[in-house]
């Protein structure tokens, strides 16, 4: 016992002189281990805090797509992409693209974030889901759920949803949220980006979600303009905007009227006056610095800017910053269609602003007053939908209002003669004939049957039927001609095209929609000298000789004589000649009731066709 107690406290020293050295060694081990465990666990796809496992989250992944379930009632046809997911996620046996941990915060905070601001392109963030998303995360972070399931379910939604906006949002920045050619058929004839040659998984492969959404945004200086003035008249939709009423009377340079107080505010709040500029702040005094303001205003609305407030710049005065909002959305849309670049050199004819403007290096060169196609009448669609039925031509509404169309002006013709169509005898040569005996005569028309003149005397259109008419009505080139002096051609099926016109009337009017669908030009030779630049044989002095007006440069009328019937061969029909482009310039006919000027002025038009109501409907409808 006594050799045993010895041994054992010989043992017992030795064991407390190990364990000494070797007190921290266990929670090395320990350390070690977990760590050991920790990466053992983040490779098998382990969440420490949830246990969070990538083959169970599979599986309640390819539930998500296969079944409804009752903490997410939101149908499959509701998902543009539903079908295209499964499809996606299925190939890749439902490994998640975005969702690999039960706390990956700040990956869904981002996609929010980018999701809600949206809105700075004027597009509604809830038609990427935000709302429900937002719910769903809000669900994912509830800490009393203590069944992992509910959490992977929550974690499924989520990844749907993100896969199913990354993949709309992609596309409505490169293509716009509706396809202008399906709700404008009849109408809209420009170039779009083709879609259905896009990789359509592309941007769920990035490696920087965020840098590639943040990419494909359109860069264009007037997009970018556009959402800047969509902010500044956000932030005024919350400010009240009393209405203006009438003034009591016509206002003379420096009268004095309280009347003044509300308009000077309203200026001032759209940013068209420095009120610091008023002397003593008085706002009452209708001087030059209110005139000029007022007729600056006018000029970004579109009206005649004579600086009087008149009922139609008092109604736009009253016009609501929602309102302003709403066109400025259905602008940045029409932006998104279009894909004629800013840097190159192009012809710009937009619809509601009534002008052609030329464009090159990102600069207006000048603009020149168009008139454009009559507004459809209020009853075409009933008329319409009745001469589908019937198909008879009696029954046709007419339509003159100027498609939205792409070109490239590749001739002239000088003096041209007019054709009528057949559209414009059955509405209107045969109901003014009939009214005036004189008028074929008086508007030096010749009418033709089986291809020969007839006397006018013989001519009785009431033996007819407005859709009956036998004759062709033609107009020889000369004073009177509805086409003018000249017309510029470019290849389109409506047989449209810019031209001259003898009626000069309208344009001193607002609004301008009054053709039969093709383009008058107020300026028409001014436009002919800049197609005609470093022309190789046409000369804009022998332009103006050829149809009859004084040419700038004297010494052109000798040298044109001498090259006249050179240049005429083979190009020519009586008085009538083509002059053909060395270099083809693009047209552009577009419709934008809302831009930003090149001197930073927000400018707005009238919807003269009713196309942003149309357009409006399919915004807020579109999933």
């Amino acid at each position: 016992m006594k050799n045993y107690s010895m041994l054992w406290s010989i043992n017992k020293k030795m064991f407390l002189n190990v364990s000494r050295k070797f007190y921290f060694l266990p929670v090395i081990v320990l350390i070690l281990f977990g760590y050991g465990c920790k990466s053992k666990q983040d490779k098998a796809g382990f969440d420490t805090k949830y246990k969070f496992v990538v083959e169970e989250y599979q599986h309640h992944l390819q539930n998500r797509f296969n079944a409804g379930d009752s903490l997410f009632q939101i149908p499959s046809s509701n998902f543009e992409y539903f079908d295209t997911l499964k499809y996606f996620y299925a190939n890749r046996n439902y490994q998640p693209m975005f969702m690999k941990s039960f706390d990956d915060n700040y990956f869904i905070d981002s996609m929010l974030n980018v999701i809600l601001k949206s809105s700075e392109h004027g597009i509604e963030p809830n038609i990427y889901k935000y709302d429900l998303l937002k719910s769903e995360y809000k669900k994912l972070l509830d800490s009393g759920i203590t069944d992992n399931s509910v959490r992977y379910i929550h974690l499924a939604n989520i990844e749907l949803l993100l896969s199913d906006a990354v993949l709309k949002y992609a596309y409505h920045l490169r293509y716009g949220v509706v396809n202008p050619k399906k709700i404008f058929p009849d109408s809209y004839f420009l170039p779009v980006a083709d879609s259905t040659k896009r990789e359509i998984f592309k941007p769920l492969y990035q490696r920087n979600i965020f840098q590639y959404l943040k990419e494909i945004q359109p860069k264009s200086e007037r997009y970018k303009k556009l959402q800047t003035a969509l902010n500044t008249f956000e932030n005024l939709k919350n400010l009240e905007w009393k209405r203006i009423y009438p003034l009591d009377k016509k206002l003379k340079v420096d009268e004095k009227t309280i009347q003044l107080k509300p308009v000077i505010e309203r200026l001032a709040l759209l940013g068209f006056v420095d009120t610091s500029k008023i002397v003593q702040k008085a706002f009452d005094t209708y001087d030059s610095l209110i005139i000029k303001a007022i007729a600056k205003f006018q000029r970004a609305n579109g009206l005649t800017d004579d600086g009087a407030l008149g009922k139609a710049t008092l109604e736009k005065l009253n016009t609501s910053p929602k309102e302003y909002v709403e066109k400025i959305k259905l602008s940045l849309e029409r932006f998104r269609w279009t894909s004629y670049t800013d840097s190159s050199r192009y012809i710009l004819v937009n619809i509601p602003d009534f002008h052609l403007r030329i464009i090159e290096n990102k600069k207006e060169k000048f603009k020149i007053k168009v008139c454009t196609g009559r507004k459809r009448p209020a009853n075409y669609e009933a008329r319409l939908k009745v001469y589908e039925k019937t198909k008879t031509l009696r029954n046709k509404p007419d339509d003159w209002e100027t498609p939205q169309l792409y070109g490239k002006i590749t001739y002239l013709i000088l003096n041209p003669t007019w054709t009528v169509p057949a559209s414009i005898i059955r509405e209107e040569i045969y109901r003014k004939s009939t009214q005036d005996s004189l008028y074929l005569r008086k508007q030096k028309f010749k009418v033709i049957y089986k291809g020969k003149e007839i006397d006018l005397a013989e001519v009785n259109l009431r033996k007819f039927s407005p859709i009956g008419i036998p004759y062709l009505f033609v107009q020889d080139p000369g004073a009177g001609n509805a086409l003018g002096r000249i017309k510029f051609m470019f290849s389109n099926k409506f047989d449209i095209y810019l031209h001259d016109t003898p009626t000069r009337a309208p344009f001193s009017a607002a609004n301008r929609a009054v053709s039969h669908g093709c383009v008058r030009v107020e300026k028409p030779l001014l436009l002919a000298d800049y197609v005609l630049q470093n022309n190789s044989k046409w000369d804009p002095d022998y332009v103006r000789i050829e149809v009859g007006l004084p040419a700038i440069d004297k010494t052109k009328i000798s040298e044109f004589r001498l090259k006249r019937t050179e240049l005429r061969r083979n190009f020519s029909f009586g008085k009538t000649t083509q002059v053909n482009l060395d270099q083809n310039i693009t047209l552009f006919i577009d419709y934008f009731t809302a831009w930003v000027s090149e001197e930073g002025i927000v400018n707005f038009r009238d919807d003269v066709y009713g196309k942003d109501e149309i357009l409006k409907k399919y915004l807020t409808g579109a999933n």
